[in-house]
């Protein structure tokens, strides 16, 4: 089969790859498309911790069932399904509880050369993990239900966002975006800040009622906004090898706020006084993954109150791997989610 590797930093190339076979409790997707994460460009780049070359990218798949190994339901062949990527031991207490995402084996599609992802013609995942697409939801929407359950886990698992909150969102990438429109879903007012301009017009048009150039000075136009007081809820969704966007993020969040994290940071330390958290009584909270929320994400576009597809704005080829990473990586074309398909 032909597949992406990831040969080198800023290398991408299509080249034959072994075709998967299907282990015990596996299922092998014949891939309809993936969706490339900033996960994904953060390994392009030679900066992810865990991942490194040579490696098939790619965790955000949906694709037809082509075959069923032992153990695994016969009748899941030819379904047309979305795959939830994470690979745990299923025998620590996390995953016991139903939380795979913080067992301390987690791992995800495309993590290395042994665990090959969905920038590929196959790919074998747990048959226990994919969940058919419904009626009317294309793949390309399908592949885009692994961000909108990391989302969903922040925003209405974690941070329980509710109606009439007004939430702060730093960071209008596809993860601040999805947590947008489940915060919309929710009842909440929200206010949008980005460094790119195309990224806050997506914003405007996906319900923020409030976008702020990250230039400008986003501490001013929370208080203006919030009469002072300060946001329900700040999301933080950029990440990075910066750090001002989660101070950003705990200086307008109001006395007893939450501030949920959704970025992942290169620095390991608070950019603030912890102090401060115990005399506002605020709440850090963090999020990693999606444990449980793919069915509810899944109920949301099936009821047509989750439109999967409005992240995505380019549509490309297997071939076209190396060109869909470079569009990301520099934010060309006014870029946000790219999809390939084989």
């Amino acid at each position: 089969m032909r597949a992406a590797m990831l040969s080198a930093p800023y290398s991408i190339d299509v080249v034959a790859h072994e075709e998967p076979e299907p282990r015990q409790g596996e299922v092998v997707l014949r891939v309809l498309a993936t969706s490339i994460c900033g996960t994904d460009i953060s390994a392009y780049r030679g900066v992810h911790p865990r991942i490194k070359p040579p490696s098939v990218l790619g965790h955000e798949v949906a694709g037809e069932v082509a075959a069923v190994g032992p153990g695994a339901d016969p009748a899941l062949l030819g379904a047309v399904v979305c795959a939830e990527p994470n690979i745990c031991c299923g025998t620590c207490r996390y995953c016991r509880a139903g939380l795979p995402n913080i067992c301390p084996e987690y791992r995800v599609l495309g993590d290395g050369s042994d665990l090959p992802g969905g920038l590929a013609e196959f790919v074998a995942v747990p048959a226990a993990q994919v969940f058919r697409l419904p009626e009317g939801l294309s793949a390309i929407g399908g592949s885009i239900v692994q961000p909108l359950a990391v989302c969903y886990e922040g925003v209405i698992v974690r941070a329980a966002v509710g109606d009439g909150e007004r939430v702060l969102i730093v960071g209008a990438g596809p993860i601040g975006l999805g947590s947008l429109m489940l915060a919309r879903q929710r009842g909440a007012q929200v206010m949008v800040t980005d460094v790119v301009p195309d990224r806050l017009e997506m914003a405007r048009q996906l319900g923020a009622e409030v976008t702020v150039p990250a230039g400008d000075d986003v501490d001013a136009a929370v208080r203006d906004w919030t009469h002072g007081v300060g946001v329900d809820v700040a999301i933080e969704a950029a990440g990075g090898a910066q750090t001002e966007s989660l101070a950003l993020a705990h200086r307008v969040t109001a006395p007893r706020g939450r501030i949920l994290v959704l970025g992942a940071f290169a620095e390991k330390t608070f950019p603030f006084a912890v102090g401060d958290l115990k005399t506002k009584e605020q709440t850090v909270i963090g999020s990693h993954g999606h444990p449980r929320t793919f069915a509810p994400v899944l109920d949301l576009i099936a009821d047509g109150r989750l439109d999967a597809s409005a992240l995505v704005t380019h549509h490309l080829g297997l071939d076209q791997s190396a060109t869909a990473f470079d569009l990301l990586d520099r934010r060309l074309d006014g870029v946000m989610k790219v999809v390939i398909s084989p």
